[in-house]
């Protein structure tokens, strides 16, 4: 059985995999900057390195390649070490993903993540406010509590080096599967975005759109995240 990755999104860490993790065998990773690799961060940190760090855990691991799936910042991520290390990555599954191109935000929105970090108050409103479905409260607690202890530069150079770069250019050579799980109701990427920055430029990717979920789907909505990761698992 072809081993999985699983990579978090913007502010979170390998944490946000807890509920799907109940029910499958995975490597979940944190990215630099991010949970327990908080310390690893850097100003201005790029997509390129948070993807040559992955690179080199998985590495590391062995076993590969891998399927890997990704959420949000994670599968920008994961597209550009998929094209860049092509033996390290067999599979892709993006869920609610950050597209290659520049992410549509707008300066408010920009500037509004930025003074999240390290502000309790800032991050329960904005985890509530990018989700559809009730988190338990166990998650909710760990999202806001990575929020807390990510690195402050590696937050920043989000919104301000990461979401802006366009990575689009260096994925041409992707020849491996790819699906996108994503949310017709998800208020901070919208399938609008994933439309038309993320299935138009993969004409061969799988489309698998769901309703009723937000932005954090593999806590809003696991069942739909093991359902895609299990039926892959099961195939002769």
């Amino acid at each position: 059985m072809t081993p999985l990755v699983l990579v978090h999104g913007f502010g979170a860490s390998r944490h946000i995999w807890r509920r799907v993790l109940e029910d499958v065998e995975a490597l979940a990773i944190d990215l630099i900057g991010f949970g327990d690799a908080a310390n690893l961060g850097r100003a201005g940190q790029t997509v390129g390195e948070m993807a040559d760090a992955l690179a080199g855990t998985l590495r590391e691991a062995g076993g590969g390649p891998y399927r890997v799936a990704a959420h949000s910042m994670g599968g920008k991520v994961a597209l550009l070490l998929a094209a860049q290390n092509p033996e390290l990555v067999s599979e892709l599954f993006l869920i609610a993903p950050s597209p290659p191109t520049p992410e549509p935000m707008d300066p408010e929105g920009r500037a509004k993540l930025r003074a999240a970090h390290g502000d309790r108050d800032a991050l329960n409103a904005q985890y509530h406010d990018i989700t559809r479905q009730p988190i338990p409260e166990q998650d909710f607690a760990q999202l806001v509590e990575d929020g807390l202890r990510a690195r402050h530069d590696a937050w920043i150079a989000w919104p301000d080096v990461g979401s802006r770069e366009d990575i689009s250019g260096e994925l041409d050579s992707l020849k491996l599967p790819i699906t996108v799980l994503f949310s017709e109701d998800d208020p901070a990427i919208s399938p609008d975005t994933i439309r038309s920055e993320v299935l138009a430029r993969f004409p061969g990717a799988r489309a698998i759109p769901i309703h009723g979920s937000g932005h954090l789907i593999p806590l809003e909505k696991p069942e739909a995240v093991l359902s895609l990761l299990q039926a892959k698992e099961e195939r002769p």
